[in-house]
């Protein structure tokens, strides 16, 4: 029966003999993983190293896309800004008209005459008055309108100079026109005078400033701005 020579599992060197050589050791062979549908590690940590970049490449890629968006509404609301203010500041800088006055024709009753037969010297800021809110009326602009958007407005100066008074029966003329308008202020330049013949009663100046909700002074009313410069500036009528 022939003998059987064991064979070891454990790794052996291997001795290669040559007649004229000493004799060489070859390194004992490595043991190699048994076949497996698993990566080396070393694989698998380069594949999730590559997962986490692109991960993070995708983060910062929304952050990118987000940022941009929020440059673009900011860069929105300055330009809105911007044009807003040129708007206001066209509008000032507008060219009023120096000889367009709104005038409204009234007469002298009985109840407005002292006990000297001539219009009470109180009075006649109630016709000025008067005529301004019949000339913001027109404009589609009513007193009733400023109070239901939660404003009002205010005089903060009125100066009269009176010229001859206003008697009995007598029929006549206020006009009204603006002088100014800047900040939370209007300025007017308003007159009375008799008709037919034209004579000149009363000179006016008045300051008619816009207040908030708190009544605190604010920017003349955008509408109210705008519709005041297109009537003195027009050159018609």
């Amino acid at each position: 029966m022939p003998a059987y020579e064991h064979i070891s599992s454990t790794p052996v060197e291997m001795t290669t003999m040559h007649p004229h050589l000493p004799c060489v050791k070859q390194p004992a062979a490595t043991h190699l993983a048994p076949k497996s549908n698993h990566p080396p590690p070393s694989l698998i940590h380069a594949r999730a190293r590559a997962s986490s970049c692109s991960s993070n490449l995708s983060m910062l890629s929304g952050h990118s896309h987000r940022s941009r968006c929020y440059a673009t509404t900011l860069s929105a609301d300055a330009a809105s800004t911007a044009r807003s203010l040129q708007a206001i500041s066209s509008n000032q800088d507008t060219k009023l008209r120096t000889d367009k006055f709104f005038e409204l024709e009234m007469s002298v009753r009985e109840s407005e005459l002292d006990q000297y037969g001539v219009v009470n010297h109180v009075i006649y800021p109630v016709y000025i008055d008067n005529a301004r809110e019949q000339l913001l009326t027109g404009l589609g602009i009513s007193s009733a309108s400023v109070v239901c958007a939660g404003n009002a407005m205010a005089l903060s100066e009125l100066n009269l100079k009176y010229r001859t008074p206003l008697r009995r029966g007598a029929k006549f003329v206020v006009g009204v026109r603006v002088l100014q308008i800047k900040g939370a202020r209007i300025r007017f330049e308003q007159f009375i005078e008799t008709l037919p013949d034209r004579e000149l009663v009363l000179e006016v100046t008045a300051t008619a400033v816009c207040l908030n909700k708190d009544h605190r002074p604010t920017r003349v009313f955008p509408e109210m701005s705008s519709k005041l410069q297109q009537f003195f500036s027009s050159h018609d009528g």
